[in-house]
């Protein structure tokens, strides 16, 4: 590669020479940012937006097990065994065997968790504001109508 090709007006060009690309970079660029801005907020009590991403689907009820946050998250699992490991190391999640069925491990967040959780939620809240408010509140439901489409 030669040292044009690694210019940001090369990276630029090659972005958005393809219409498909150049989305896919631009949500990838803006989900990178928003996880750095979620762990500067989450920094001062020991999470990281990675691990904060996680609390929330268990939160929400979204997922009661790792495969359930595999699923959601795309992680694959030896990853998210560390992860949770690290959650159940700080005291914000449990682990317990279902009485169903004991191949089945649920997730469920402690009472520490769960008093937390909202002050966590409102710290990334705040931490991800900042970048939002380079948009208009219309463009912000805009941009959420559209993203909605995107994944349904």
């Amino acid at each position: 590669m030669n040292q044009s090709d690694s210019s940001p007006q090369a990276d630029k060009v090659s972005c958005t020479a393809d219409p498909d690309l150049s989305i896919g970079y631009l949500l990838t660029t803006v989900r990178t940012r928003m996880l750095q801005d979620m762990d500067t907020a989450l920094n001062p009590h020991g999470l990281t937006g990675a691990q904060f991403t996680i609390l929330r689907r268990i939160a929400e009820n979204a997922a009661h097990t790792a495969a359930d946050l595999c699923r959601l998250l795309q992680y694959d699992t030896g990853s998210m065994t560390r992860m949770l490991d690290r959650l159940e190391e700080k005291g914000v999640i449990c682990r317990e065997r279902s009485p169903d069925d004991r191949r089945v491990v649920n997730i469920r967040l402690t009472n520490s968790g769960l008093n937390d959780y909202p002050k966590w939620r409102e710290e990334v809240r705040r931490g991800l504001s900042v970048m939002f408010d380079s948009i208009s509140n219309d463009e912000q439901v805009q941009l959420r109508d559209l993203l909605h489409r995107l994944v349904r």
